[in-house]
């Protein structure tokens, strides 16, 4: 199963065929957009994982955003608008087979509980369909290999089922 961007300008699609797709004006990005100066140099990726592909922003001066809300991180799903900084994509992706989407299904994730050092497994579940919307301690670094490291601490507010970063 495959997924790709439409440039809004009309230009060519862009296949999405790398687990990690990095974007910005770098040279070295796999997308690079050299047509804008609001772009960052090294400015969000879309990350496939499994059949579900996330865009993530990487600490942008201008942001990230889907059909107009700024994100952090955020699943895509067909159709969705994107803008990198003020650069702008549909996103489509290849359907599942019908017989293999009636297979799939939501699933709870078990997230940490506690200070974030690890070992104290949670008993709070999140769906990973729906987006968390506060990721302010969210950071990323570029080690040499090129890699994305990625680390963010989550906690239940005790109210309203939602979480937010610590």
């Amino acid at each position: 199963m495959g997924a790709k961007l439409k440039p809004s300008d009309g230009g060519s699609s862009i296949p999405l065929d790398k687990p990690i797709m990095l974007i910005g004006r770098n040279d070295t990005c796999d997308i690079t957009l050299l047509n804008s100066s609001k772009v960052s140099r090294r400015h969000c990726c879309i990350v496939q994982c499994g059949d579900r592909y996330l865009l993530r922003d990487l600490g942008s001066m201008n942001g990230s955003r889907v059909n107009t809300h700024r994100i952090v991180e955020m699943e895509l799903r067909q159709g969705d608008q994107i803008s990198v900084a003020d650069v702008h994509f549909t996103f489509h992706r290849d359907e599942l087979p019908k017989k293999e989407a009636n297979n799939v299904k939501r699933q709870l994730v078990p997230i940490a509980n506690g200070d974030g050092e690890g070992g104290n497994a949670g008993t709070h579940e999140v769906d990973p369909d729906l987006p968390v919307k506060s990721f302010e301690n969210s950071s990323h670094t570029f080690p040499d290999d090129g890699s994305i490291n990625s680390e963010l601490k989550l906690k239940d507010d005790g109210n309203s089922g939602k979480f937010a970063s610590v």
